[in-house]
């Protein structure tokens, strides 16, 4: 086991976001639940932080990338999105925090940058 130099933490969908996803034009969203995507939430790392006052203080710096990077997921569209503004991105996600990560895994840790999903 290895303490790594990350925090994390998890944004969690809510209502607001579920109704927005299956507002969009050609949504089919049969085979998907809120709570589908409540238990495969996104997660971020982040540089280390001591405490979860941190944390907030890391997202709060990156609230419109962060709102953007998991709107962009379902629809790269951006006249389909709301204002990127942080009261609206409270309301369409809960947040989880850790201000401590530990890797169970003795394969080194690898990075890839980010891309889109495709097809969605």
């Amino acid at each position: 086991m290895y303490e790594v130099n990350r925090s994390v933490f998890i944004l969690i969908p809510l209502e607001p976001f579920w109704h927005w996803l299956n507002g969009l034009p050609d949504s089919d969203l049969s085979d998907l639940s809120l709570e589908d995507l409540q238990e495969d939430a996104n997660s971020y790392l982040i540089d280390a932080c001591q405490n979860a006052d941190e944390v907030w203080a890391a997202i709060e710096n990156r609230i419109e990338v962060l709102f953007a990077a998991e709107l962009a997921d379902w629809c790269e569209d951006e006249s389909q999105w709301p204002d990127l503004h942080p009261d609206i991105f409270r309301e369409w996600f809960a947040v989880e925090l850790s201000s401590i990560v530990t890797d169970l895994s003795e394969a080194p840790l690898q990075r890839e940058a980010f891309a889109p999903l495709e097809g969605m």
